[in-house]
Formats: structure tokens, sequence, C-alpha cells
């Protein structure tokens, strides 16, 4: 074999290769940099809080969303109520709804980017006194119980829990990560409590599970790369 033919060949193996790292590295590579976010939840944390400002009094069971680090920053990110599910002994509600986004932890919105490494708390559900209506804008709930922490907030009493247990499901999204959906427990044992009681003594009543990936979405572009690489 000349030396023109071996050069020759070098040269195509060369553009060859060139041309396969041209279509796979880069797909390769938004995939190492794309969002990862994960639901956390700590008990001896804030992630259950007293909030208490008269004449509202009220625990909020918030999560933890994570970024992972050294990823893209997770643009436009919501969490959803999927699905609420009593458990036996439990009752939901007729009229309470799922399907409703809800509401990142002190912001008051229902979505926003989360960068690498980065951790925000998302409100799930509270334990609230009894509401009362004002002006025929808020639903009242019947006396103390959970409700959903929807957003935008309606009070219209589609969010109303009461007591018991429920797994909720929580699909969490964005504009630039694959979907996926988590489930926790959360349960408010109301026995012995009443409007009167405190705040710390109803926190004490309430048990919430650490959040457990049910299910991971891949988007349609990035199964189309798996399905090629």
């Amino acid at each position: 074999m000349s030396i023109d033919t071996i050069s020759a060949l070098l040269s195509a193996v060369g553009t060859v290769a060139a041309v396969v790292v041209a279509l796979f590295l880069p797909g390769w590579q938004r995939a190492k940099l794309r969002p990862i976010v994960t639901l956390e939840f700590d008990r001896t944390s804030e992630d259950i809080a007293v909030h208490e400002s008269p004449p509202w009094g009220s625990v909020w069971i918030r999560l933890r969303a994570t970024n992972r680090p050294g990823r893209e920053t997770a643009r436009k990110v919501r969490v959803i109520v999927s699905k609420v599910e009593p458990e036996e002994g439990s009752v939901l509600p007729e009229n309470t709804l799922a399907l409703r986004e809800l509401s990142w932890s002190e912001v008051r919105t229902g979505e926003l980017d989360l960068p690498a490494g980065m951790q925000r708390r998302i409100d799930v559900a509270h334990v609230e006194k009894k509401r009362a209506a004002k002006r025929n804008l808020v639903t009242p709930w019947p006396d103390l119980g959970m409700g959903l922490a929807g957003w935008p907030q309606r009070y219209d009493g589609r969010d109303y829990l009461g007591e018991g247990a429920f797994r909720i499901k929580l699909t969490v999204a964005g504009e630039n990560l694959d979907a996926s959906e988590w489930e926790i427990r959360i349960s408010f044992k109301k026995v012995g409590l009443s409007n009167k009681s405190s705040l710390a003594r109803i926190r004490d009543a309430i048990e919430v599970s650490d959040p457990v990936l049910v299910s991971k979405e891949t988007s349609l572009r990035r199964r189309r790369w798996l399905a090629d690489g």
C-alpha cells in the first residue's frame, strides 16, 4: 500500500471520526448538563414552619427542591399536585381538587428558575385554624384542618383535606428538564386539638414521609438521542 493511499485512508478515517464527534458529543454534553431537580424533606428544619400573624395561625409543610450541582439552570420549574389518595380510614372531601400548581415558599409564585446547586422550598400543604369568610371571597373551612397550598390562592374551599392520612403525587416539570413524579405521605391527627390549640401542638400532630421518586419522563428529544446512541 502506497504512502498516498495510507494518507488518504487516514484522512478519511479522521473525517469520519470528526463527523461522529460532531453528531454525538454535543448531545452527550447536553445530557450531562441537563437539569435534574430532586425533592427532599427534613422534619428538623423549616420544612415544617409555624406561621402566626394574628388573626391567622397555621403550620406549613414544605419540600426542598434542588437542582443538581454542575447542571444548567432549571428554567420555569413548577410542582403540580397530580393525585391525592386517602389512606384507609381517611376520607377525601368531595370538592377537593388535585391538578393544581403549588406555590414556591415566601415568593408567591408558581414557577421560578433554579440555578445549579440551588435549593428552594415549595409549599405543599398547611394546617390552618378555622378559616373565616371575608366579604364572600374566602370559602371557610369547617374547622381546624389541613389543605393543599395551591397557586394561585383561590380560597374556593377545593384545597381542603381536613384530617387523616393522604398519599400525594407531585409532578416536577420545567422548560428544560425531564418531568418527574414523586410521592409523599402526609397525615394530620386532629384528636384532642381545636382552634384554641397552640401551633406547636398542631405541628406535633403532623407526619410527613420522605419524598419518593415514582417515575421520570424522558423528553422526546432525549429519547431519540438515547435511541440513536
